[in-house]
C-alpha cells in the first residue's frame, strides 16, 4: 500500500474485532523506523529542557548531589521494565501502549481506568509545559533586550506552532524533532566536556555516586522527577500503527531510548554538580534553580555556549511540546477507535493519514485549561511545577500497573519460547521497584508541589477519582453497551 492510501476500518493490520463489534475510524499510516521512534521519545525527554529545568530541581528539592545516582537507579528499573514491556508489544499487537497492555493483563475495567488516568497525565504535562514555555521564552526575549510582555503570550505562540505541526503525519514531526534534538544534544555534550576538561569548580569528585548521596534529602522527589525525564519512552509503542516492522522496532527502540536517556542525564547531572562545586552544588541550585545551568555554562564555556544553550532551550521546549502533543493525540485516537470517545476523533486525514481531529481536540483542550489557570491567577512557575510533577507521579503509577499486567498476561497466555526472565522475573522485579518508588512519591508529594498537605491530598484524590471514573465507565459499558466494552484496549 502506498503512503497516500487511506486504510479503511478493519484493514490496519490488527486482529479482527469480536463478532458484532463495529470498528470505528480509519487506520493511521507512517513509515517510522527505530531511529524515528528513538528521536520522538528523546524529544519528549527534552534533553536541554531537562538539564536546565529538572536536574536543578532534583538537586535542590530532591537528593542533592545524589542526582547522578538517581538516574542510574531509574535507568536500571526501566531497563527491567522494558523487558516485559517489549514482550507485551510483540504479544499484544494493539496501539495504545500502557492502556492496551494493562487491559490485556488486568482486564478491561483496570485498562479503561488506567487510560483515563494516563490521558489526564499527558494533558497535565502539556499544560505544565505551556507554563514552562511561556516563562522560558519570556526570559530569553527580555534578556536580549526584547519587550517584557506576559508569559502567556509566548505560550500562545507555541500553541499555534505545535498545533500546526501536529496536524500533519507523524513523520513530518519526527524530522523537526530530529533536527532540534541533535542541536541541543551537541550543546549539552559541549557543556559536559567544558566542565570536565577544566576540572569543575573544585575538582572532579565521585561522591555523587555514593549510597549516602543517593539516599540523602527527599529521595521520593528525586525519583519522581527522575522518572519524569524518561517519560515519553512509551511513545515507541504509541506509534505502533505508524511504524515499520513494529514487533522488532518497538522493543529495540524502547531499550535504546532508556539507555540513552539514562547515560545522558547521569553524565550531565554529574557535570552540573562538578561545575557548581560538589560541596556547593546544593546551595547554588537552591538559590537559583532556573539560572544554575546557564551560570555554569557561561563560566566554563563562555558567552557563546551560554547563548546557544539559551536559544536551544526554546527549541528544546518546542520539541518536547510537539512530542507531548503527539502522544496525547494518539491516546485520544485509541480511545475513539475503541468507541469510548466520539468516533469522529478516530478518523484519519484523507491525505496526511494523521489523527488530525484528535490532534485539534487536544490542542483546544490545552488552550482552554491553560487559559483557565491564567484567569484564576496561577503563575507560570506554579502551573509548571504542580502539573508536571503530578503528571510524572501518575505516569509512574501507570508503569507500575503495566509491569503487573505483563506478569498476569503471560501467566494466562504462556508463549512457547518466551523465557521466564521476560515473562515473569524481570516484570516482577520492575513492579516491586516501581511500587516502592510510588510509595516514596506519595510520602514526598506535599514537598513536590510546594509543601501543602491539603493540596497534595486534593491532587492525589483527583487522580484516584479519574481512575475510578474510568473503571465505572467500563462497568456501565459492560452492562449497557457490551459491543463497545469488548473493544476496550483494542482487545
Amino acid at each position: 500500500m502506498s503512503s497516500t492510501e487511506v486504510i479503511e476500518s478493519g484493514d490496519d493490520g490488527l486482529s479482527q474485532s469480536p463478532p458484532g463489534v463495529k470498528r470505528t475510524g480509519q487506520g493511521l499510516v507512517g513509515h517510522l523506523g527505530t531511529a524515528d521512534l528513538v528521536l520522538a521519545a528523546l524529544a519528549f525527554a527534552g534533553p536541554l529542557a531537562g538539564t536546565a529545568g529538572y536536574i536543578t530541581i532534583i538537586i535542590a528539592a530532591g537528593n542533592g548531589i545524589g542526582a547522578p545516582g538517581t538516574f542510574i537507579a531509574v535507568m536500571a528499573v526501566l531497563l527491567l521494565f522494558s523487558v516485559g514491556y517489549g514482550a507485551m508489544t510483540r504479544s499484544v499487537p494493539n496501539p495504545g501502549a500502557f492502556y492496551a497492555y494493562i487491559t490485556a493483563g488486568l482486564g478491561r475495567r483496570m485498562g479503561l481506568g488506567s487510560s483515563f488516568l494516563i490521558l489526564a497525565s499527558y494533558v497535565a504535562i502539556g499544560v505544565g509545559f505551556y507554563g514552562f514555555a511561556g516563562l522560558a521564552v519570556q526570559g530569553f526575549v527580555v534578556s536580549h533586550g526584547g519587550p517584557d510582555i506576559p508569559w502567556w503570550v509566548f505560550s500562545l505562540m507555541f500553541w499555534v506552532l505545535v498545533g500546526t505541526l501536529a496536524y500533519f503525519r507523524v513523520d513530518v514531526s519526527a524530522k523537526v524533532l530530529g533536527i532540534l534534538l541533535v542541536c541541543e544534544v551537541v550543546v549539552v555534550v559541549a557543556f559536559d566536556i567544558a566542565v570536565f576538561s577544566q576540572g569543575g569548580a573544585t575538582g572532579i569528585s565521585f561522591e555523587p555516586f555514593t549510597p549516602a548521596a543517593f539516599t540523602s534529602g527527599h529521595l521520593g522527589i528525586a525519583l519522581v522527577f527522575g522518572v519524569a525525564l524518561f517519560t515519553g519512552f512509551e511513545a515507541t509503542a504509541i506509534y505502533r500503527e505508524e511504524t515499520r516492522n513494529p514487533n522488532k522496532t518497538i522493543p529495540r527502540a524502547t531499550k535504546i531510548t532508556v539507555l540513552l536517556i539514562g547515560i545522558f542525564y547521569t553524565i550531565t547531572s554529574w557535570a552540573l554538580i562538578t561545575g557548581l562545586g560538589t560541596s556547593n552544588a546544593l546551595d547554588r541550585a537552591t538559590e537559583d534553580p532556573a539560572g544554575a545551568f546557564f551560570a555554569v555554562a557561561t563560566q566554563f564555556g563562555g558567552p557563546l555556549l551560554s547563548d546557544a544553550a539559551n536559544l536551544l532551550l526554546v527549541t528544546s521546549i518546542l520539541a518536547a511540546h510537539l512530542a507531548i502533543q503527539n502522544v496525547t493525540t494518539r491516546y485520544t485516537w485509541s480511545l475513539a477507535v475503541d468507541g469510548i470517545l466520539p468516533a469522529t476523533l478516530g478518523k484519519a486525514h484523507p491525505r496526511f493519514q494523521s489523527p488530525h481531529r484528535a490532534s485539534m481536540t487536544v490542542s483546544f483542550t490545552f488552550l482552554i485549561l491553560t487559559g483557565f489557570l491564567v484567569v484564576v491567577g496561577l503563575t507560570a512557575e506554579e502551573i509548571y511545577a504542580w502539573f508536571a510533577g503530578a503528571a510524572a507521579f501518575t505516569i509512574m503509577v501507570a508503569m507500575t500497573l503495566t509491569s503487573l499486567a505483563a506478569v498476569f498476561y503471560f501467566r494466562k497466555n504462556p508463549e512457547p519460547g518466551l523465557s521466564k526472565w521476560k515473562s515473569s522475573i524481570a516484570p516482577s522485579i520492575a513492579f516491586a521497584a516501581l511500587a516502592v518508588m510510588v510509595v516514596l512519591g506519595i510520602i514526598n508529594f506535599p514537598s513536590l508541589i510546594g509543601g501543602s498537605q491539603l493540596l497534595a491530598n486534593i491532587m492525589l484524590l483527583s487522580s484516584l477519582l479519574i481512575f475510578v471514573i474510568g473503571v465505572v465507565t467500563a462497568e456501565i459499558l459492560r452492562r449497557k453497551n457490551p459491543n463497545v466494552y469488548q473493544r476496550i484496549g483494542r482487545q
